[in-house]
């Protein structure tokens, strides 16, 4: 909500020198639809579940419980790495979808409340400006940040040292290394876009 806030601040403070404060709510609409919800879904799950997972994996490690499950014959990505990216990867577009709604409601309260646009006005410019387009691309952004987010953490926990200290630094790398690989997605997936003009 506050990136939708700041974001129609400043938009609306740009737009309103060329008298055109109404494309505030396509401008916030289609950023946040489009990238910027998936964005902040992404580093939050970077800096939660990607540690988590980081932690759980780098435990299990220390505690040997890994060396175990391969002297059973348990093959430790099936069991341990695959089930967390399949649920990363499916529960990604949830909270998407909430970024993006409480983006457009922050857009909403800076817009109305602030700069004397009607939520009508703002609401039919929203719906006239975030297609369905925008809102596939931004899931899609969402699902490939869940499988980066997933890949991090359970890859630096099976890299896991062998004490306390190296499961704190796995946790650490595996934020850090999320959130690199969420910038570089992004950059990735919007020249793509670019590109085949979508």
């Amino acid at each position: 909500m506050l990136v939708g806030l700041i974001l129609a601040f400043i938009g609306t403070i740009q737009l309103k020198m060329f008298g055109a404060q109404v494309f505030v709510a396509d401008f916030v609409g289609i950023i946040m639809v489009r990238l910027m919800g998936a964005i902040m879904t992404g580093i939050i799950m970077a800096g939660r579940t990607g540690a988590s997972f980081a932690a759980q994996i780098g435990t299990m490690q220390v505690n040997e419980e890994i060396d175990a499950l391969q002297t059973f014959g348990i093959s430790p990505m099936e069991f341990l790495v695959l089930p967390r990216m399949l649920a990363l990867i499916i529960m990604m577009p949830l909270p998407c979808l909430y970024a993006d709604a409480m983006g457009i409601l922050g857009g909403i309260v800076v817009s109305v409340g602030i700069f004397d646009i009607t939520l009508a006005e703002y609401l039919n410019r929203t719906r006239e400006a975030v297609t369905m387009t925008n809102l596939w691309i931004g899931l899609f952004h969402g699902v490939v940040f869940g499988i980066l987010v997933a890949l991090a953490g359970c890859l630096k926990g099976m890299q896991c040292g062998r004490s306390a200290s190296a499961v704190g630094e796995a946790t650490t790398s595996a934020v850090v290394t999320g959130i690199v690989a969420i910038v570089a997605a992004t950059a990735i997936i919007t020249f793509v876009c670019q590109v085949l003009g979508i």
